[in-house]
């Protein structure tokens, strides 16, 4: 399903709310709050792939064979992404975001007991997996 909006369309939403921005003005009041600066990179028309670093320099999908340009040379889809490295400096930049990120490095089981769950984490085959991996971890290195 396509839920992509003109800047039109999306102008006469916010006049019918009642709303006095425009979609100018509503981007403008999100780039003041959250700092961050979407990149756009042409997309399969079928989201097989982003054309970026191996994809770079094609034509056409690896996948599905799309053509990735129109007959007017213009993308045949184009999506935006945002970084995760500065998703994460914004969430960590606010305390409290940050103290639930480190929950599960401070969880502690609260029993012993197989049969009770305080968290997830509590869990055989969660714990089980932990066990798996710190052995690799020593395998490893």
């Amino acid at each position: 399903m396509n839920h992509s909006l003109s800047n039109a369309a999306i102008n006469d939403i916010l006049k019918d709310i009642g709303s006095n921005l425009t979609i100018y003005k509503l981007k403008k009041k999100v780039q003041n709050i959250v700092q961050i600066e979407p990149i756009l990179y042409d997309t399969c028309k079928n989201s097989c792939v982003a054309f970026t670093q191996q994809y770079e320099t094609l034509l056409q999908c690896p996948l599905c064979n799309e053509n990735r340009y129109n007959m007017q040379n213009n993308p045949v889809n184009s999506t935006f992404f945002f970084s995760l490295k500065s998703r994460l400096k914004i969430q960590y930049a606010n305390k409290e975001k940050a103290e639930e990120f480190q929950y599960r490095s401070t969880y502690f089981t609260q029993s012993e007991k197989l049969d009770i769950y305080g968290d997830i984490f509590d869990g055989k085959y969660v714990k089980n997996f932990y066990s798996f991996v710190i052995i690799l971890y020593y395998i490893i290195y």
